[in-house]
């Protein structure tokens, strides 16, 4: 995911070399090197819930931040007086930060994974967040703060993961005095914790509180995504507790969405948006269905409005996302539907409803969703919670050669997505190929008679050898893949790559490496993008007589787009592409690319249809819609 250039302003100063002398604004520190023992005081007694999964390792403290002395009462009085200019962050789970903790914290636990990566940056740690806006924006303008953060138990020398990788979040700039809290909150005399119980967080898609009884499958279908909504100050990325008689089926779908954005993101997300140079005058020639961007264009709320807008969009995408995921989890049939409230109110008729007659829901649409095979055959996905539909899943093709066998394994963590309404390119969704699968993956290529490939993923956070920097060749199904020529470009690596079968038959697949492109987030720039799909078209273009080599697969899928999962930025590339080939190869029962029908919208309703998580999150939502506009205005109006 991760920056977010929009909101990180350029020029912000970074935090310069640390001085000997640096103290916390008067504050009497501890920064020595040996620290004498505390005593622990009881967790009981306290009311402190100790994590027994906190782990921490002999770290090596920044020297940039400071030491606040859990013992000290001075120190911790400044932390916790409530002052606008500081910020105490809790990184513990949400279950323990809701047990007990420092007075005025606010709880930031974000999954290890993100926080390990560079690319995932301080704005998203804000945005990640139930922080109240006022202080959101407070961070997001480099406006001078305290910051101290905490968790159990961390030392100087002994420093959680979470903890360490928060800090590093916040270093990097001069505006913030980082400090961390030696000895964590077990250290803490009691009158700085508060222990009163706040209201327990839930999973973005938990359809239950942690006291409620667990809901039967007709209740959920009953309940819709009523029953998926989120308390105003729930956060979508920070730890949170799960009843212990959860459903087996609940828990699943609570791991497909767990690191995904919450629902209601229209009053906390913090976002600038990316105009092009030329809108004020050239914003009445909009499509109609672009024109919502051009509302109250200059007024002091626009920018929040617009935001709002593109929310409330986002959010009836996810709403029934969610309700199409439980019903592929719990193997729901149109005929199980039909004994249930198929048409609920709050879908079709309320104002927050989300069917209409141009994207139906899932309980109106004619697809059945399940994920046996995905499930099935775990050890063949990059991530154990993007699983491919089945109706739409790209099957492997074994070769004629090959022995048959009855229960051949032909699962493949790929889905078609053709939409004819908006182009006539017809792609496959997939994820980074894993070591075990790269045969699986060029079997792929070559059968289904793809013309291109297009990755999305950051060389810098992939393995270091990957799948198109050298020759291949796979034994299994004697298939030689030969790169022949390779020229880099702004933003991205075109390579021609050679494909043989049997030393004979012989096709060319073009390769697109992207390499701007952050997990989660959005590219700086939309041109190196927009020249990319240019390039793309040509090329492609010249392959247009090659095809499938089976008739089991009688037409050509032009392009393969994969990231690492295969959704969030590979649902982007293809919103971007069908809708810009709307514009410029318009045919005959088409979308009117000049029309009322919002073609962003459709493109990602109509992908979520056929894989998860296509366009993952709100940032990358709003990233399409500013691509189309720069587009339409910079090249069509």
């Amino acid at each position: 995911m991760n920056q977010i250039p929009s909101i990180v302003a350029d020029g912000v100063p970074v935090r310069s070399p640390p001085s000997s002398s640096t103290t916390a604004h008067g504050l009497s520190l501890n920064t020595s090197s040996a620290f004498p023992t505390y005593p622990v005081k009881s967790p009981i007694g306290m009311g402190i819930a100790l994590s027994p999964s906190c782990k921490s390792h002999p770290t090596t403290l920044p020297d940039n931040v400071l030491t606040v002395d859990a013992t000290n009462v001075d120190d911790l009085s400044v932390y916790t007086s409530g002052s606008s200019d500081v910020l105490v962050i809790d990184v513990r789970p949400f279950n323990l930060y809701s047990a007990s903790r420092l007075k005025t914290a606010r709880n930031i636990c974000i999954p290890s994974t993100l926080l390990k990566r560079s690319s995932y940056d301080m704005a998203h740690v804000i945005n990640s967040s139930a922080l109240p806006p006022e202080t959101k924006n407070r961070l997001l303008k480099f406006i001078p703060t305290k910051i101290l953060v905490y968790d159990a138990s961390s030392t100087k020398g002994q420093l959680s993961t979470s903890l360490l990788q928060t800090l590093n979040k916040f270093l990097k700039y001069d505006c913030f005095s980082v400090a961390f809290l030696n000895g964590g909150l077990q250290s803490v005399d009691s009158r700085f914790v508060d222990t009163k119980a706040t209201t327990p967080m839930r999973s973005p898609i938990s359809p239950q509180t942690p006291n409620s009884a667990v809901m039967s499958n007709s209740e959920l279908m009953q309940n819709g995504t009523e029953s998926l909504s989120l308390p105003s100050d729930a956060t979508f990325l920070s730890g949170f507790s799960l009843p212990s008689a959860t459903a087996s089926n609940q828990k699943m779908l609570m791991s497909i969405k767990k690191n995904l954005p919450r629902l209601d993101t229209s009053t906390n997300y913090n976002h600038e948006l990316r105009l092009p140079s030329k809108f004020a005058e050239k914003m009445h020639k909009l499509p109609k269905w672009l024109m919502f961007l051009a509302d109250g264009y200059g007024s002091e709320d626009y920018n929040k409005s617009i935001i709002n807008k593109l929310s409330e969009k986002f959010n009836k995408l996810e709403k029934s996302e969610q309700l199409r995921l439980s019903m592929a989890i719990n193997n729901y049939d149109k005929q199980s539907l039909s004994t249930m409230q198929k048409s609920p109110s709050h879908v079709h008729d309320s104002p927050e409803g989300y069917c209409t007659p141009s994207t139906l829901c899932p309980y109106c649409d004619e697809i059945t969703y399940t994920i046996p095979k995905g499930i099935e055959y775990g050890d063949k996905n990059r991530y154990n919670n993007i699983w491919p539909y089945e109706h739409s899943r790209v099957c492997l093709v074994s070769s004629p050669c090959s022995a048959k066998k009855e229960n051949a394994d032909d699962y493949f963590n790929a889905n078609y997505i053709h939409y004819e309404k908006l182009s006539r390119t017809k792609y496959i969704a997939t994820q980074n190929p894993l070591e075990a699968t790269n045969e699986d993956f060029w079997n792929t290529v070559w059968y289904n008679g793809v013309k291109g490939i297009v990755c999305l993923n950051n060389p810098s956070l992939i393995s270091p050898r990957t799948y198109y920097d050298s020759d291949s060749y796979f034994s299994k199904g004697d298939l030689a893949v030969e790169i022949r020529h390779k020229q880099k470009y702004d933003g991205f690596t075109f390579r021609e790559i050679e494909m043989t079968k049997h030393q004979t038959t012989k096709k060319t697949v073009y390769h697109f490496a992207y390499s701007d492109w952050p997990d989660f987030g959005t590219p700086d720039n939309f041109h190196t993008v927009f020249n990319m799909m240019q390039i793309k078209n040509d090329k492609v273009k010249s392959l247009s007589e090659q095809k499938p080599p089976s008739s089991k697969i009688p037409q050509a899928w032009d392009l393969l787009v994969h990231c690492s999962a295969g959704c969030g930025r590979t649902g982007c590339y293809i919103t971007l592409d069908m809708v810009i080939d709307c514009f410029e190869n318009h045919s005959d029962g088409a979308l009117d690319p000049w029309g009322d029908i919002d073609l962003v919208y459709k493109s990602i309703q109509f992908q979520r249809q056929q894989r998860i998580s296509m366009v993952q999150n709100l940032e990358q939502f709003i990233y399409c819609y500013e691509s189309i506009l720069n587009y339409v205005v910079e090249k069509l109006v």
